[in-house]
């Protein structure tokens, strides 16, 4: 007999239950519902804990019924995919600010460090 994660994992058709894309044995995990004990299906590592750190920190954010919990993760698409307000966070830098603010500091550093030797 198969091991029952590779068993739930051919009849979730190699995918993970949470994102349905493919999932590979490797990288396959059997969660399940920490309150119960009960196995829910076999997740990617990162689904299963993504997954985790939103049922953990539930409480903290005052979702503590299941239809709270329901209507946040509902709300969690069209929020993402909303219009932002216009305004980029005050210590947000691109890529290429945060470039330049390496180079300007390790010169500096190089610079510093040939004025003691």
């Amino acid at each position: 007999m198969r091991p029952f994660r590779l068993q739930t994992l051919a009849n979730q058709g190699n995918k993970c239950a949470l994102c349905q894309q493919p999932l590979a044995p490797a990288d396959a995990v059997l969660d399940h519902d920490h309150a119960t004990g009960e196995c829910r299906g076999v997740l990617h590592r990162g689904c299963n804990s993504m997954l985790g750190k939103i049922e953990n920190h539930r409480r903290i954010a005052k979702l503590t019924s299941t239809v709270a919990l329901a209507q946040f993760v509902q709300g969690i698409i069209p929020y993402l995919f909303s219009d932002g307000l216009g305004v980029a966070y005050p210590t947000f830098r691109t890529a290429d600010e945060k470039r330049v603010k390496r180079n300007t500091q390790a010169r500096k550093r190089r610079a510093a460090s040939k004025e003691q030797a």
